[in-house]
């Protein structure tokens, strides 16, 4: 099945697993096929006119999830690679979030998790790698068959993977389908610790995928910074106990960038600046927030899943300002779109983006005196 048609069925297909994950469902090979290129030409005698043309020089490739420059338009010519990271205590500091495009932070049991996409940039190695959820094929179908990196899942999870796999919605790129590609440290405690590596995933995926499509709309590097919304020292997201923070991100003016902090067991606010195994604190330069609905998911009743179809309100920090407005997507295959309050496009800058999927009510702005304090506690 070629991949429109796959992607044009799919979302009815979802939903019937949505409703009964352990219902017979029919296999169908997922392949997906390059436009092939013309050669042909065909000789013809010039008409000499007497103006000088005009040069028109072409817009330069930009990777679609970042909207940075691209070296070349053949460097985009490759799936995103999606890795499932853990974000328990004792997983920090992780392999690998400062290199992902975009990193989508959700809801699980009393904590929360990464889906970390990766497309301009390799991780080698990145992890801990964890669990799927029942969340993923809907949250991750915009970004046309990316390769999933997981480890772990219930027979339901398993099955839902396998048939979004079926119709083209993902290539399932885990644990148990490449087990070569990943591997355990010993210096870390099980399960937090293991590991795989973007750019063998990406060697070992099926031939002919292309590039991701945007997910956000993002601004070109030569248009000025947003003057939306209304400044805003930083913000509070919360992923456990609702309106407690689990995390905290504070605008940094001098880099333009909003860095993240994370309280927890093993983390008190002297130590909260959340740092990758190479110590730089993870610091998107946008930070999306959804409010999105969160039901129990049909694998497991304990385990949310988030819903990402539909409309809600959404929160757009860039450019050091707070955008509130609302996020609309009806169709896997659709990017989000955001609108702000009086219905107009809302433009990410170039740069990576961290979305954080809360339930109503978890998402704050920070006042000025508790971003100051944290700062202060910055490595």
């Amino acid at each position: 099945m070629g991949f429109a048609r796959a992607r044009a069925g799919v979302l009815l297909a979802l939903a019937g697993i949505a409703v009964s994950a352990c219902g017979d469902a029919a296999a169908h090979e997922v392949r997906v096929e390059a436009a092939p290129i013309s050669t042909s030409s065909t000789t013809t005698t010039p008409t000499r006119v007497a103006t000088t043309a005009a040069t028109t020089i072409p817009a330069a490739p930009r990777w679609p999830l970042t909207g940075a420059d691209a070296p070349s338009s053949r460097d985009l010519a490759h799936p995103a690679v999606v890795v499932k990271i853990d974000n328990y205590a004792d997983a920090r500091p992780q392999i690998g979030l400062n290199q992902a495009d975009v990193v989508y932070e959700m809801r699980v049991e009393g904590i929360s998790r990464f889906a970390a996409v990766f497309h301009s940039t390799a991780a080698t190695p990145v992890g801990p790698v964890r669990s799927a959820r029942t969340s993923d094929p809907s949250l991750l179908g915009g970004l046309r068959t990316p390769l999933l990196a997981w480890s772990g899942g219930n027979p339901t999870v398993r099955d839902v993977l396998r048939r979004a796999g079926g119709i083209g919605v993902l290539v399932d790129m885990g644990h148990d389908a490449r087990p070569s590609l990943y591997w355990r440290d010993t210096a870390r405690r099980a399960p937090h610790n293991l590991y795989t590596d973007t750019q063998a995933l990406l060697d070992a995926a099926p031939p002919l995928m292309g590039a991701p499509l945007p997910v956000f709309s993002v601004r070109g590097d030569g248009d000025a910074p947003s003057t939306a919304g209304v400044p805003a020292a930083g913000a509070w997201v919360s992923f456990s106990k609702p309106g407690v923070p689990s995390a905290e991100y504070v605008w940094d003016a001098a880099r333009r960038v909003w860095r993240r902090f994370q309280i927890d067991a093993l983390h008190g606010l002297a130590d909260s600046a959340h740092l990758d195994a190479n110590g730089v604190q993870v610091a998107p330069t946008n930070l999306v927030v959804l409010e999105v609905p969160y039901r129990a998911s049909a694998a497991d009743a304990r385990s949310p899943e988030a819903v990402t179809l539909g409309t809600g309100r959404a929160t757009v920090l860039v450019d050091g300002r707070s955008i509130t407005g609302t996020w609309t997507r009806n169709a896997l295959g659709e990017p989000w779109e955001l609108l702000d309050e009086a219905e107009k496009p809302i433009s990410l800058a170039p740069g990576r983006t961290w979305v954080a999927l809360v339930a109503a009510g978890d998402f704050g702005l920070l006042d000025a005196t508790r971003a100051s304090a944290l700062l202060a506690t910055r490595p």
